[in-house]
């Protein structure tokens, strides 16, 4: 099957490194204008914002400084996550807990949440949610 990707813009979060970077590399490959967000500032060719997934404030400038510079939004990435530690589920303090309740849920919502609106907008888009140890 053909897909003609010219024009379209994917925001990856997460972009930084593993999954969510190889996801950022191989969308630009295909010709797609790529936004990779994450904590960690790294170098590269393409648009890089710095977000926490976990914070609304910072998700929402996200996808307005994605449509600000390209103008729409068609694919979005979530990658964005951080690993429990490797200790008895039981031991966790209510702070780590939270945490990584914040990034690894919250996060996926908040993003959902500002792709979705733009997305339905401009008459649709794809988003891709991911999560792995």
């Amino acid at each position: 099957m053909f897909f003609q990707f010219s024009g379209k813009v994917a925001l990856v979060t997460g972009g930084s490194s593993g999954m969510g970077r190889a996801t950022a590399i191989a969308y630009a490959k295909e010709g797609i204008k790529v936004v990779v967000a994450d904590r960690n500032v790294q170098g590269g060719e393409a648009i890089f914002i710095q977000c926490d997934v976990s914070k609304e404030d910072q998700v929402e400038n996200l996808v307005k400084k994605t449509i600000e510079a390209y103008g729409r939004l068609d694919y979005a990435f979530n990658n964005a996550g951080i690993p429990a530690p490797q200790i008895e589920f039981v031991d966790f303090d209510a702070e780590t807990y939270d945490k990584i309740s914040d990034v690894d849920l919250k996060g996926y919502w908040l993003c959902m949440k500002y792709e979705i609106s733009q997305m339905l907008s401009q008459g649709g888009g794809v988003i891709v949610n991911t999560a792995s140890v």
